[in-house]
């Protein structure tokens, strides 16, 4: 009975879960077909444009998160699958995306906005801000999306070739040399600085290389006068503005982004080898000079270079306070072996919002360690010159190290045995804080501190065989720049009816210190290197060589700022600046001066019978003019009268050392001034799709700053100087720049799944010397002076550029060569000086180191995952004095030293000597693929990452060009010392483009794989 009840309740049992769930399973499946019919419907409407409220053909229309997507008819019109719940995308060419998130409803209407790159695109101005369309000065602006990609160890390499006007020379790829030249519309200077001031999160004169590339969101450019009228002395070569990555509000993001490159030497010289060089022995019928190697001694010194860098950044926050932090280490080795730079980043940035967000408040934080060896170039030149045929080790294993002919030597030994290395600190701490007292009226401080740090050690130890005398030597520097700035700030703005405008007065105060000390000394043992100078030896006959030297100097710079935004109707634009400036090294009757600009602006597209044409989508023309000053060749007291040591005398039974004058005082000593009048014109077509600018522009640089001799005892002139030359540091000179320039942006094609997009840049300068004298000082324009060295080891060869009024900077000056003789002689161009020697009167000028136009042309296209870039920089007209031909394409330094193959087929006779002439100046346009990039996107890991993605990359891919030496590029005016380190003189820099030395570092082709990814 017990077991039959009990079969028949679980049969019961059963039963029941059996109805129940059928019941439940009914229900649920009644559930689901009625949530399916409640949320997948057809949803249609139409897209029109806020702008003018016409019809919007070709907006891609996408439901967020999946492949489901559409595009509106001719009419606007769309019609659409949706659920609720989900978000629908808007996108089209020239106006601002907008997603939706989707209820119930079965229609939809969309008004788009313009399109953020035409017209509410936000352009960082010096102290603040503007909108683009309110710009009425000469801007550009390049972010993160458009940043070059490759191998970055300079911040301004990101944006090489993307701005017209704007030219970033890095030629080389030595690792340790991240400063490129940078010229903004032209070289306006003899004797001073003629970058753009750098300008980091608001911080004026802020370190470059203090920010790592990754940690960039944008780089704004201020190319004229009126814009850039707000830094007053320091702005006269524009003003380049780099503002950082902030975090935002909502969950936390963390990021990583990593790569490995290779590197290899591209474009070698054409130099002989070994078994071209023993033909040639024999072809002259040359014995004793095949040592039985085959050594390829470029080979020797240059290695594949793997450098590898990685960034994780953490950002977040919530309503009132945002974060982000970062930190970048890039590992960077040389393509030539004992050369290398590596850098480690950190950055830290904090806003707070308080007082119903009245209150703002920011910090930032930055510190950077570099780690540099620093490569010798000697060897670099030795490499190309020894002779191929010797081996590189005795037999015994160590270098062949052949006695007998001047810096002539094992490149490898050379290279692999001087220690040449420096460290650099770099930390920069900016507190800024912001307070609306009153609605559209705000007070605001800015703080900075900048310190830099450097420690420098350089050691040749006793079996090195350049060193002479066969005993060590080393050498320790260290430097401290300490740069203070604080600033406030009161800004004003408001509407009223039609009226909008905005007011801003400030004040700063900067001051920097600038520290240092050496030592060096010799003649210890080796196992020492550089860290035990004390323990050197003076030489046998008792003289020493020991070398002590410390520094310090201030400066300190003042300044009032103003400036007026005005705008009626959003149609006619007013902006005035002014600036005085107040500064410890101008001298004592010019220590104050003024800085105004001001610039209009028209907007067009807001006028009727613009509007009505329907042809313009944007139309704005502005006009400028300005004045700006350049402080930065002036020296923290070269004002004034300085003394020196000169000898000794004796007293008290010993020697003292005796001091005299060492440099004249000048009271008139001021900044170099520049006038710029700016004209431009910024539209757009189809719709936004095609969008760009054009800009004249004039630029007028007076009191240009340069040495002038002077009589003793006249109003400059002290009594004889230490140094021998009597002359004082004046304003004199005047130099013009005008050019044009033209910025295109085209979205080529905008379909669902495919875009492309290009850019092109392109821009035109011309320079020219207008005076070099006054009445109180006067250039020798009939013996005027020459510039430009090819390096150690050049022979006597003279120097190739010319310093002359009524010709550009960078105008090469000799004669010109027709052919030769029997005898193999040059046969010079008689001009009729009365005589056809090359350092006669037979000289003239013979072209010009800058360039005619340069270019840059960017292409990005997005397919589906995929994206692909590229993009080509040129520069055209420019002429290169090829250093490297001059002194190794002469036939009679064979077989002493190898020589390039065209050695032979010159022309050059026995006997005859290198001579600069115009056969070694050559045409040095270019057009380089200087960077590509393929990513691909990985689809379907949303739940893990917020975005995946993996590419490749390269950079100097090719380039075209007839130059022969190894690169067209040539760095402005390198001044290197014996073992490689580089001179920041002004002048040479500005004064000697285009001379390309004996000795070059190659530049490297790289390719890139990485990875990035957002947590």
């Amino acid at each position: 009975m017990k077991q039959t009840y009990l079969q028949r309740s679980s049969l019961g049992q059963k039963s029941k879960f059996r109805q129940w769930s059928t019941a439940c399973l009914s229900l649920l499946m009644i559930l689901l077909h009625m949530t399916t019919w409640a949320q997948q419907r057809t949803l249609t409407g139409k897209v029109t444009s806020a702008e003018d409220g016409s019809d919007l053909p070709g907006v891609s229309i996408l439901v967020v998160g999946t492949s489901n997507g559409t595009q509106t008819a001719a009419d606007g019109t769309y019609k659409i699958s949706v659920t609720s719940g989900s978000k629908l995308r808007f996108t089209s060419v020239g106006m601002i995306s907008q997603e939706i998130d989707i209820t119930n409803q079965t229609t939809l209407d969309v008004t788009l906005q313009p399109n953020s790159q035409s017209l509410s695109e936000v352009v960082v101005v010096g102290y603040g801000t503007q909108r683009k369309a309110d710009v009425t000065g000469a801007t550009a602006t390049v972010t993160s999306k458009d940043f070059n990609a490759g191998v970055l160890n300079n911040p301004l390499q990101a944006v090489q070739g993307k701005v017209s006007g704007l030219v970033i020379s890095a030629p080389n790829s030595d690792p340790t040399n991240n400063r490129p030249t940078i010229r903004l519309r032209g070289t306006s200077s003899l004797s001073a600085n003629s970058e753009p001031l750098i300008v980091i999160d608001g911080v004026a004169g802020a370190p470059l290389n203090s920010v790592a590339p990754e940690d960039i969101q944008s780089v704004d450019v201020l190319k004229d006068a009126s814009a850039a009228a707000i830094y007053g002395s320091r702005g006269a070569n524009g003003v380049i503005i780099v503002t950082t990555k902030k975090g935002t509000a909502g969950r936390t993001s963390v990021e990583y982004s990593g790569y490995i490159s290779m590197g290899k030497e591209v474009r070698r010289p054409g130099f002989l080898t070994p078994d071209e060089f023993r033909a040639k022995l024999a072809e002259r019928n040359v014995t004793g000079q095949d040592f039985g190697a085959s050594t390829n001694w470029i080979d020797q010194v240059t290695q594949t270079s793997w450098t590898q860098n990685h960034s994780v950044a953490v950002s977040g926050g919530a309503e009132k306070f945002s974060y982000r932090g970062s930190l970048v280490y890039l590992d960077q080795p040389g393509i030539v072996k004992n050369s290398g730079f590596n850098r480690i980043n950190a950055r830290l940035n904090l806003v707070q919002k308080a007082l119903d967000d009245r209150l703002e408040i920011q910090l930032l934080l930055s510190h950077q360690t570099n780690n540099k060896k620093f490569v010798d170039y000697g060897a670099l030149r030795s490499a190309v010159r020894f002779n191929p045929t010797q081996p590189i080790y005795n037999a015994d294993g160590t270098f062949n190290q052949p006695q007998g002919q001047f810096e002539v030597e094992n490149p490898l030994a050379r290279l692999m045995q001087l220690t040449n290395e420096g460290k650099e600190r770099q930390t920069l701490l900016n507190a800024k804080a912001s307070y609306e007292i009153v609605k559209g009226l705000k007070v605001g401080v800015n703080a900075s501190q900048s310190t830099f740090d450097y420690l420098y050690g350089f050691f040749i130890p006793s079996y090195f065989r350049g060193s002479g005398n066969s005993i060590s030597r080393a050498r320790r520097e260290t430097q401290e720049v300490l740069d203070r700035l604080i600033e406030s700030t009161v800004n004003y703005s408001n509407t009223i009816d039609k009226h909008n405008f905005s007011v801003l007065l400030g004040h700063t105060y900067q001051k920097v210190s600038n520290e240092g000390f050496g030592a060096e000394h010799s003649n210890f043992p080796d196992a020492f290197g550089y860290n035990n100078l004390e323990s050197g030896n003076d030489n046998a006959d008792g003289s020493t060589n020991r070398r002590v030297n410390s520094y310090k100097s201030e400066a300190i710079l003042v300044g009032l700022i103003g400036r007026l935004n005005y705008s009626y109707n959003e149609k006619y634009l007013l902006t005035a600046n002014i600036r005085r400036d107040g500064s410890s090294r101008f001298g004592a009757n010019n220590r104050w001066g003024w800085f105004p600009s001001v610039s209009a602006g028209w907007r067009l597209i807001e006028e009727d019978f613009i509007k009505s044409s329907n042809l313009f989508s944007d139309l704005k023309l502005r006009a400028g003019y300005g004045v700006t000053g350049n402080q930065d060749g002036i020296a923290d007291y070269a004002a004034r009268r300085l003394y020196g040591s000169q000898g000794s005398y004796y007293t008290n039974g010993g020697f003292q050392t005796a001091y005299f004058y060492s440099q004249n005082a000048n009271p008139d000593l001021k900044w170099e001034t520049s006038a710029m009048t700016n004209i431009g014109v910024d539209f757009g077509f189809m719709k936004g799709r095609l969008t760009g600018s054009l800009e004249f522009y004039y630029k007028d640089t007076r009191d240009l700053l340069f040495n002038y001799p002077v009589a003793i005892g006249s109003r400059y002139g002290s009594q004889q100087l230490v140094a021998g030359t009597n002359n004082v540091l004046a304003n004199v000179g005047r130099v013009s720049n005008k050019g044009v320039e033209l910025a295109l942006d085209f979205q080529a094609i905008s379909k669902q799944d495919f875009e492309w997009r290009t850019t092109l840049n392109l821009a035109h300068n011309t320079n020219k010397i207008v005076s070099l004298s006054n009445d109180l000082f006067q250039y020798n324009t009939s013996n005027p002076i020459l510039y430009g060295g090819f390096g150690s080891g050049q022979g006597g060869i003279a120097s190739p550029i010319v310093l002359q009024e009524g010709y550009p900077i960078g105008t090469f000056y000799g004669p010109r060569v027709t052919g030769f003789n029997d005898r193999g002689e040059y046969i010079y161009q008689d001009l009729g000086g009365g005589g056809t020697q090359p350092a006669g009167a037979d000289r003239t000028y013979l072209g010009n180191a800058q360039p005619k136009l340069t270019l840059g042309w960017q292409n990005n296209f997005t397919y589906k995952n995929w994206d692909l870039s590229f993009f080509f920089r040129g520069s055209l007209g420019q002429k290169v004095a090829n250093g490297m031909y001059i002194y190794f394409a002469n036939p009679n330094r064979f077989p002493g030293e190898n020589l390039l193959k065209d050695a032979f087929t010159t022309g050059i006779g026995t006997g005859v000597s290198s001579a600069w002439s115009d056969l070694w100046l050559e045409n040095a346009s270019f057009v380089r693929l200087d960077n590509f990039r393929l990513g691909y996107r990985i689809p379907g890991l949303k739940k893990i990452l917020q975005n995946a993605q993996v590419y490749i990359s390269g950079q100097n891919i090719f380039v075209i060009t007839k130059y022969r030496g190894a690169d067209p590029e040539v760095r402005t005016g390198d001044s290197r010392s014996q073992y490689g380190s580089i001179s920041d003189d002004n002048r040479a820099v500005n004064l000697s483009p285009g001379v390309d030395p004996v000795s070059y570092y190659p530049r490297a082709r790289t390719l890139v794989a990485g990875v990035s990814l957002t947590f």
